[in-house]
C-alpha cells in the first residue's frame, strides 16, 4: 500500500481548520512560561446561564498548615446529587480555576452537583506528588464536608481537562489504592496521561499527531517540569503518568474524548485499553480531525458542540440518573 500524502493539516475538521489559523504559536519553555501563565489565566471558557448557582471561594487545609483554594459552585434546591471535583487544564504548570468558572456554573446547574475547582499547585515551583498530593486532600476534605455541602458523600466524582485530565486520571488510581474514599466515576477532557509522548521512548508514535496547539516541545518541557530527571525514565509511576499502568481493577468508571490529531491521542487508546482490560466501566470517544483542545479554541464548531454535549451528558447521566459513564 503506498504511503499516504496527506498532511496533518489536511485531516483537520474545517470548521476545526478555520479557528486553528488564529490559534498563536503555543511554544512552552522556561524562557516564555512567565509570559503564558497571565495569558492562560486570562482565557474564559463561556457557558450558558446557571440560575440559582452560588459560589464561594474556600481554602481547604493541608497537613503543614498551608492551604488549597478552592471554588465550590452549589446548585439552586436543598440537596445536590453529588459532587464533581474539577481540575483544570494548562499542562500542570500554568492554568486556574477563575477561566472554567462558567463552565463549573454550568455543571453544577445541569448535573444537579455541587462542583469544586481546585487551585492544585503548579511545576516546576512545586514538582510531582503535590500537585496530585493537593487533589487527594480535597478529595478526602470534600467527602468529610458532604453533609455541610448537602450532597451523598459515597457520589463524588473527577473530572479534568489536558493537564487536570492527567491529574483526574492519577487521582483515580490513588484513590483505589489508598482505599480511604472511594470516586465514582472520572471524566477525561484530552488528557494529559503519559511522560514519555514526544520523546525517544513513547511506546507507539503516531505520525499526525500533536503538531497542532500543544506539541511534543512543549509537552517535554511540561513533564520535564513535573518529574524532574525522572522524565521519560524507567521509574515513573503510574499515579503521575496514568497511562503507564498495567492494570486499573478497582479505579472508578471513565469516560474519556481525544482528538485524532491531539498529541495526547495515543496515550489515551492506551489508558483506555488498560481501563478496558481490567474491566473498568470505559466511554471513548476518538474525535475525528480534532486537534488539542478543539472544545476551547474552537467553541462554535460543530464537532466542538457535539463533543460538549456529549461530555455533559455523560457527567449528567451520572449524577442524575445513577449510572456509570459507560451505558
Amino acid at each position: 500500500m503506498a504511503p499516504s500524502t496527506l498532511s496533518s493539516r489536511d485531516q483537520v475538521e474545517p470548521q476545526l481548520r478555520v479557528a486553528l489559523d488564529a490559534v498563536p504559536p503555543f511554544g512552552v519553555s522556561a524562557e516564555t512560561l512567565a509570559d503564558f501563565r497571565p495569558a492562560v489565566d486570562a482565557m474564559a471558557l463561556s457557558a450558558p446561564d446557571a440560575p440559582g448557582v452560588t459560589t464561594v471561594e474556600r481554602q481547604v487545609p493541608r497537613a503543614d498548615g498551608t492551604f488549597i483554594p478552592v471554588r465550590v459552585y452549589t446548585p439552586a434546591g436543598d440537596t445536590a446529587r453529588g459532587a464533581l471535583i474539577f481540575l483544570h487544564g494548562g499542562g500542570m504548570i500554568m492554568g486556574s480555576s477563575v477561566g472554567y468558572d462558567a463552565q463549573s456554573r454550568h455543571f453544577a446547574h445541569t448535573a444537579g452537583c455541587v462542583v469544586v475547582a481546585v487551585d492544585y499547585r503548579l511545576a516546576p515551583e512545586n514538582p510531582y506528588p503535590a500537585g496530585l498530593e493537593d487533589c487527594y486532600t480535597v478529595l478526602t476534605w470534600l467527602h468529610t464536608a458532604a453533609a455541610d455541602l448537602g450532597f451523598p458523600a459515597g457520589r463524588i466524582a473527577v473530572a479534568g481537562e489536558s493537564g487536570g485530565g492527567g491529574l483526574a486520571a492519577g487521582l483515580a488510581l490513588l484513590a483505589r489504592d489508598r482505599a480511604e474514599v472511594s470516586l465514582s466515576a472520572q471524566f477525561l477532557q484530552y488528557p494529559m496521561l503519559d511522560d514519555r509522548t514526544g520523546t525517544d521512548t513513547e511506546p507507539d508514535p503516531l505520525p499526525y499527531a500533536g503538531e497542532f496547539v500543544w506539541t511534543a516541545h512543549s509537552n517535554r518541557f511540561a513533564w520535564q517540569s513535573v518529574l524532574g530527571e525522572a522524565h521519560a525514565g524507567p521509574d515513573v509511576p503510574a499515579y503521575a503518568a496514568p497511562a503507564r499502568a498495567i492494570e486499573a481493577a478497582g479505579v472508578a468508571p471513565a469516560y474519556i474524548v481525544v482528538g485524532q490529531l491531539d498529541l495526547f491521542v495515543g496515550e489515551a487508546l492506551r489508558y483506555a485499553r488498560t481501563l478496558i482490560g481490567s474491566g473498568v466501566p470505559t466511554e471513548l470517544h476518538l474525535v475525528p480531525g480534532a486537534y488539542h483542545a478543539f472544545m476551547s479554541f474552537a467553541p462554535e464548531a460543530e464537532t466542538s458542540r457535539r463533543a460538549s454535549d456529549r461530555f455533559l451528558d455523560a457527567i449528567v447521566r451520572h449524577f442524575r440518573e445513577g449510572e456509570v459513564p459507560a451505558s
